[in-house]
């Protein structure tokens, strides 16, 4: 398929990379915003991997009450490849979520009109949690513009 071509739906990165130097690979990292390696003549993402001694003091720093956000942010991975390497070392993993308090806050923060990134980063839990939680409340979302749906 043809990056341009009319099946395709070039994205804001993609737009990018048409105006770049497609010779310039640190040009071509910049623009979708990922490192990345030429391999095979193909432009792949870099793949990160933890050494044991980073693995354990995840595991550590899990145990001491990190979040797994946190941590992936801080080593550089997925939040998924955060959570694999808990399994793997046998941890059992906390529930996020909101408390009674927290919900009762996130409907507050709704109804006075902040954003669901905004309530989640100040609760501490993705948008897809305070999204939820609104909705176990009865909450009416806004669509993107801020109007009721």
């Amino acid at each position: 398929m043809e990056l341009t071509g009319h099946t395709s739906n070039p994205g804001a990165p993609l737009l990018r990379l048409i105006h770049l130097n497609r010779g310039d690979e640190a040009a071509v990292a910049l623009a979708v915003g990922r490192p990345m390696t030429k391999v095979s003549g193909v432009v792949k993402q870099t793949q990160r991997r933890l050494t044991l001694q980073q693995q354990a003091e995840v595991v550590g720093r899990y145990q001491a009450g990190a979040q797994m956000s946190y941590l992936a942010k801080h080593f550089g991975v997925h939040r998924s490849t955060v959570s694999a390497i808990l399994k793997r070392h046998g941890v059992s993993t906390r529930q996020s979520g909101l408390s009674a308090n927290q919900v009762d806050e996130a409907v507050l923060l709704y109804g006075q009109g902040k954003s669901l990134a905004i309530i989640g980063n100040k609760l501490g839990v993705d948008t897809g949690t305070v999204h939820n939680r609104l909705l176990e409340q009865g909450v009416i979302m806004r669509d993107t513009h801020g109007r009721e749906r």
